[in-house]
């Protein structure tokens, strides 16, 4: 296997910058990342944004679940440094790198559908989720596009929460991470992507264990 691997930058480039804003997807590009990973949720008025938390409490100026506010009401909010909470659509529109989509609601699973088939998105986008109900429910609507299951650990059922949900990739924990889960994932034709990754001396035990990516809120020091 080869020690190429991908480096995705998570949120962007949240070492660096504030979290899930165009700034942060940019820096993550300028320093070399494969891909970034995002979350995204639905406002008040149905609209998908890129916003980690189910309220904006932590990562902005503001108050309140994301779902009861309206995107004017978000763009209103400072998250960090003069950012704005950005859109899905934007987000897209302001890199050219593939990004893991991390969908946190299923109510936005069909806005999500909806812009993957309008901007013909399939090959550039894929779906990622900690719930399978989320993942199942990608699959019904847009089964063309990957999915990839995260969880927080390495459980020795992993392949089988993965098979479960039709997904081509796991994100695994690498903490308790082993060469025989690797062996196994790899033998069901599922890739993994380690996480989280902050620094060189991580990366080298992710290369060590052959995995296909790592997700890192440092880009800027492993691309």
């Amino acid at each position: 296997m080869s020690d190429r691997i991908r480096i995705i930058g998570h949120r962007g480039a949240l070492g660096l910058e504030p979290e899930n804003t165009l700034r942060s997807f940019r820096r993550a590009q300028q320093a070399g990342a494969d891909e970034v990973e995002l979350d995204i949720r639905l406002s008040a008025d149905g609209r998908l944004v890129v916003v980690h938390d189910a309220t904006v409490d932590r990562t902005t100026d503001g108050t309140g679940p994301v779902a009861d506010l309206t995107l004017a009401q978000l763009r209103s909010l400072d998250a960090g440094d003069g950012e704005r909470i950005p859109t899905y659509a934007e987000v897209l529109a302001a890199i050219d790198l593939p990004v893991q989509t991390e969908i946190k609601a299923i109510e936005a699973v069909p806005a999500f559908a909806a812009l993957v088939r309008e901007q013909d998105l399939t090959g550039r986008v894929y779906a990622a989720s900690h719930h399978a109900e989320i993942l199942a429910a990608v699959r019904a609507a847009v089964p063309e596009v990957p999915r990839a299951l995260i969880l927080p650990s390495s459980p020795a059922d992993a392949v089988e929460q993965a098979r479960a949900v039709d997904a081509r990739w796991l994100a695994l924990g690498i903490r308790n991470l082993t060469a025989d889960l690797v062996d196994a994932v790899h033998d069901a034709g599922i890739a993994i992507d380690a996480w989280p990754v902050p620094d060189p001396a991580t990366l080298d035990r992710a290369r060590a264990l052959g995995v296909a990516a790592v997700t890192t809120d440092n880009p800027h020091l492993l691309a």
